[in-house]
């Protein structure tokens, strides 16, 4: 019974880092191989990879980072199988698209966490219309009936709104020592 419940608990533990970094993960893949059918096939090879190789995985590291290394051996497989009759597979292009993804999933990260910083400054009513506007995803005329404005002054609030965030996210990370 005692293993038994290791087992599930390495289950568990394998799931719920699977559940927050597949997207990541997927992305990559899908980066990299630019054809859904091909990317879900490499995804589900990966996963399974992954499981089989949990134990290997160092407990207190990046999981998805682990799981995108493991994606990387199994796009580069998928290149190989694809050019066997083409000399079309390059692997120091593939490192090379590899290092660039990587660079801009960085660069995004930081991005985010100036633009998090920066619509914490925003006035209450610019956080609202920020918030109605990206989170229920409605259009402007959506927006502007809601909130009874008309349509060309949302259109400029927005446009100012989107102004402030886009300077003060270039400070904030200027000032946090990027770029």
């Amino acid at each position: 019974m005692d293993l038994e419940r290791r087992e599930q608990s390495r289950s568990d533990e394998f799931f719920k880092l699977l559940m927050n970094s597949q997207k990541v993960i997927y992305a990559y893949i899908l980066s990299m191989v630019h054809n859904c059918p091909d990317a879900d096939d490499i995804m589900q090879e990966t996963m399974t990879l992954m499981w089989e190789r949990f134990d290997e995985f160092e407990r207190g590291t990046n999981f998805g980072a682990w799981g995108i290394k493991i994606a990387r051996f199994k796009i580069l497989n998928y290149f190989k199988s694809k050019s066997r009759d083409e000399e079309l597979f390059d692997e120091s292009l593939l490192t090379q698209i590899s290092d660039c993804y990587h660079r801009k999933m960085d660069e995004m990260k930081v991005r985010i966490s100036a633009l998090q910083e920066c619509l914490k400054k925003l006035d209450k009513r610019d956080k609202k219309l920020i918030e109605i506007r990206y989170e229920q995803g409605l259009k402007i005329t959506e927006l502007a009936e809601r909130i009874e404005r008309p349509v060309q002054g949302l259109y400029k609030a927005l446009a100012r709104i989107h102004t402030v965030l886009h300077r003060c996210v270039n400070q904030t990370i200027h000032q946090w020592g990027f770029r």
